[in-house]
């Protein structure tokens, strides 16, 4: 009896002691300050926070200050300087957190895929891997910024007319590699025929999203081979890697979706970070050059359809992704199945992917 009590009393103990800190959010509000908010679970009631330009926060980590707030402001580091922040609660585990949109002058959608939990308890780390829309506008300013990145691979899944209209642009002298992997006219079948043959028909909204999901569900096959390509680039550990199209949305979300999958990131987050991109895309607010070509090319691409058709087209909502996953089930039995044969990623190369990618923060 004595010794089952006293199992009891530090079980008990030990589920009081177990404490994390949750949900990290981290926006910039200024050239130097930035908000964090987050949640404390179990008995901590104080976080530690500490910046630092290096993501590893293996070097110069600086203590801000120590706060029983779950949302402060803090000042860091240098004007157009990249920090990482490291939130350390007075029980239990910490966690990193750093902006996941970067706000550049010549693009709109750039963002950084760190810092999101699998289903192992796992984190993202941030600084390795970078998404984001068309690069061919970036600025003095952006080369500035994005220099410090390091960044050793770009992936371009636009099209070579795409490139030809818009070339790319990267930071000069920045010693990274530029691998064109086309996706879409010129790179294969293009939906944009058929959309535009719904519209003559005066199809129904339900008919375009449709299309949307066939072509989302299409993508993972026809273009498994440029996915595969990216995907042997991480397996090869050249990082940081940027990968993009135009917009960022449909052939990166795609990209997007299947290394979060790989990684073990939950559906359910992989939808969000989907999401995110109605955000930062098309927003009235972004005046970036970027932001007004696209505006500019998706109203002549879709002078033709009605309000509701393009919002459809403009969507990134969850069925998209989700008709994807659906397909990739029934065609290969499962995500496994499909990433080993058409991806290329190998049980042994899941394991190296996220021993690098992941952290336990």
């Amino acid at each position: 009896m004595f010794n089952q009590f006293a199992a009891a009393i530090l079980l008990a103990s030990s589920v009081l002691a177990y404490a994390d800190v949750t949900q990290p959010v981290c926006t910039q509000t200024g050239p130097n300050t930035y908000t964090i908010s987050f949640a404390l679970t179990g008995d901590s009631h104080r976080v530690t926070i500490e910046a630092s330009s290096d993501a590893t926060g293996n070097t110069g980590r600086v203590t801000l200050l120590q706060t029983e707030q779950d949302e402060v402001t803090v000042t860091a580091g240098k004007p157009g300087e990249r920090m990482y922040f490291f939130l350390e609660p007075d029980h239990g585990r910490g966690r990193e957190v750093s902006i996941r949109h970067i706000a550049l002058e010549g693009t709109p959608n750039f963002r950084d895929i760190g810092g999101y939990e699998t289903t192992d308890g796992r984190f993202v780390q941030w600084g390795l891997v970078y998404r984001t829309g068309v690069l061919s506008y970036l600025t003095a300013s952006d080369f500035e910024y994005l220099r410090q990145l390091g960044v050793r691979v770009v992936c371009d899944f636009r099209t070579h007319q795409e490139n030809e209209q818009a070339p790319e642009k990267w930071v000069p002298d920045s010693g990274a590699t530029m691998i064109s992997l086309p996706i879409g006219p010129g790179g294969g079948k293009s939906p944009t025929a058929s959309f535009e043959q719904l519209a003559q028909e005066h199809a129904s909204v339900e008919q375009f999203q449709q299309l949307m999901e066939r072509t989302y569900a299409g993508f993972v096959f026809q273009f498994s081979p440029e996915y595969a390509r990216v995907f042997a680039e991480l397996k090869q550990d050249h990082l940081p890697l940027v990968y993009h199209c135009t917009g960022g949305k449909d052939r990166t979300g795609i990209f997007t979706a299947l290394l979060l999958r790989v990684l073990g990131v939950p559906q359910q987050t992989i939808l969000e970070d989907y999401e995110l991109t109605s955000k930062y895309l098309m927003s009235p607010d972004d005046k970036t050059v970027a932001s007004q070509k696209l505006r500019a090319q998706v109203e002549n691409m879709m002078k033709t359809l009605t309000p509701e058709q393009r919002q459809v087209l403009m969507d990134s909502g969850p069925e998209y992704l989700n008709a994807a996953f659906t397909a990739i089930d029934k065609r290969y039995g499962s995500f496994d199945n499909y990433r080993r044969e058409a991806l290329g990623v190998t049980d042994a190369d899941v394991l190296a992917l996220r021993t690098r990618l992941l952290a336990n923060e």
